[in-house]
């Protein structure tokens, strides 16, 4: 593993430039102090920034634990974020599910699949705790009306424990009516401006503008906006950050990788920007892994954004193979994680203008619900052909190659090796699944922007350091905001349990800390 010592280095050395670059963007102030709050418009027990996975899992899990005051604020129109657009994978060994497909899988394996993906960066102890405490909140979720409908291996996994709902709503939306049931409050279009202080540094509420209007343009800066009417919130046993990511924000993301161009495309919705991030270095919030930012190679160069292909192309990556046209040949393992896969992508697909090909047969198309299948064939991100003919037709296939490739492809499921890119092969009902029966089903991969790695540093119960290294009461923060869980580069299905996982431990530390004013 990499010496500790030398990955905060690392870590140091790539933030300090990015962030002195970004302090020149942005008028530079002092923390909002108390003295500064003309008034407490409102007062609660807890406060919560965010409506995803990590907020809506902090928000329901300090309520678990006895909080009633508590309000969940969210600056866009609706509530979910990236979450509720997102495919809702939760990675998990050990459960009921994996025990019903026969799969032999442990937390230890787990582990390693995702420190290897990583690159060793991670923070060992938050990895151990996702990968054992992960299953405690899985059931917590099924507990709370989430029902989980499909079962797959991602890349970079070494068994199958992708459990997914179909659509990241529904986990977040079980979630907030469970919110709302037992008496919590969520509102929608407030933003949050400026933590507020008091005199000794502890966190203790919040300025906002209520009645925000987000703006729907990519290439807007958020610092420009000025909508809505400031008010102040108290938070008497502090403040939890749920506030997600910035790869929608291309002025941010390139502070810290500059190779992320603005027409980039990304899978993540508008509002996630870098306008939180930016008050928190501000504040003087410590940061670690800025410079990690993922890109996703199970998205459709056909569509905007995450789009409707995403089931169908997590499965063809699965029981499909992928092939560059020009060539008719495989080029990487198809079931590889995401970093080694979009770099591959990038290095065949001559600056977007060849794209590969993924694609599997009818019997592989039976492992995507038909209405996912259905609405990519509709968005023209999913194609279907009768003939492997067609197929080379349309998409300008180095037919004899291809088809050399495609026996040998076959041959390689039927002996359950792979001796060109050392690939298993997954299995469904029991069996494994070559590419021989019509109709066809492809689509045409496009990596785009979505997930970064690095974020807030935070303790294993999500308290928040600053530069110094020293904790600022009253502030916790999870999900994608935070940085340390992933590394070098995130699993796929990981986000989810990272943020449910420490979602919960945000909730429980808020909820310890308040129950621990009461009494004294």
């Amino acid at each position: 593993m990499l010496d500790i010592q030398r990955r905060k280095a690392m870590q140091k050395l790539a933030l300090l430039g990015g962030g002195m670059a970004l302090f020149s963007t942005l008028d530079v102030q002092a923390k909002m102090l108390e003295k500064d709050v003309p008034k407490w418009d409102e007062e609660y027990d807890a406060i919560v920034v965010g409506s995803g996975y990590a907020g809506t899992a902090a928000m329901l899990s300090m309520m678990d634990k006895g909080l009633k005051n508590v309000l969940m604020i969210d600056k866009m129109q609706y509530m979910g974020g990236n979450s509720s657009i997102s495919g809702g994978s939760y990675a998990m060994s050990r459960t009921s599910i994996q025990k019903e497909n026969g799969v032999v899988d442990d937390p230890e394996m787990h582990i390693k699949d995702t420190l290897k993906s990583g690159h060793n960066l991670n923070n060992p102890e938050m990895v151990r705790i996702m990968a054992y405490e992960g299953l405690d909140a899985f059931n917590w979720l099924v507990d709370n009306g989430v029902k989980w409908k499909l079962f797959s291996r991602s890349g970079g996994h070494s068994a199958p424990r992708n459990h997914s709902v179909g659509v990241g709503s529904y986990i977040t939306m079980p979630l907030q009516e469970q919110i709302i049931k037992r008496g919590g409050q969520q509102r929608t279009r407030i933003i949050m401006d400026e933590l507020v202080y008091n005199d000794k540094g502890i966190v203790i509420g919040m300025k906002v503008r209520e009645k925000y209007e987000f703006k729907f343009d990519r290439s807007f800066d958020e610092n420009d906006n000025k909508t809505g009417k400031v008010k102040y919130y108290r938070a008497n046993a502090g403040v939890v950050l749920a506030t997600g990511g910035w790869a929608a924000d291309p002025k941010v993301r390139q502070i810290f990788d500059p190779s992320l161009t603005p027409n980039m495309p990304t899978t993540n919705h508008y509002g996630a920007t870098g306008y939180t991030i930016q008050k928190l270095i501000k504040d003087d919030v410590d940061l670690i892994d800025m410079q990690y930012i993922q890109i996703m190679h199970v998205t459709s160069a056909d569509e905007d954004s995450f789009g409707f292909a995403f089931r169908t192309i997590t499965s063809g990556y699965s029981f499909g193979m992928m092939i560059n046209p020009k060539t008719g040949r495989r080029f990487v393992n198809e079931i590889a994680d995401r970093k080694i896969s979009s770099d591959a992508i990038f290095a065949m697909n001559e600056g977007g203008k060849n794209h590969p090909i993924l694609f599997m047969d009818v019997n592989g198309a039976k492992t995507v619900e038909i209405d996912e299948l259905q609405r990519g064939i509709e968005a023209g991100a999913v194609y279907q052909f009768e003939t492997l003919d067609e197929m080379i037709a349309k998409f300008n296939i180095n037919k004899e190659p291809f088809l050399e490739e495609l026996k040998k492809y076959n041959s390689y499921v039927k002996a359950g090796k792979d001796p060109d890119f050392n690939r298993t092969f997954s299995k469904y009902k029991g069996t494994t699944i070559t590419i021989e029966q019509p109709p066809f089903f492809a689509a045409r991969p496009g990596p785009k922007i979505h997930h970064c790695m690095g974020g807030v540093h935070t303790t294993v119960n999500c308290e928040v350091f600053n530069k110094s290294g020293k904790l600022i009461e009253g502030l916790f923060a999870c999900g994608e905001v935070t940085g340390g869980r992933h590394g070098y580069n995130r699993l796929g299905s990981n986000s989810v349990v990272d943020c449910i996982v420490f979602g919960r431990r945000a909730g429980f530390a808020i909820a310890e800390r308040y129950q621990k004013m009461v009494r004294s």
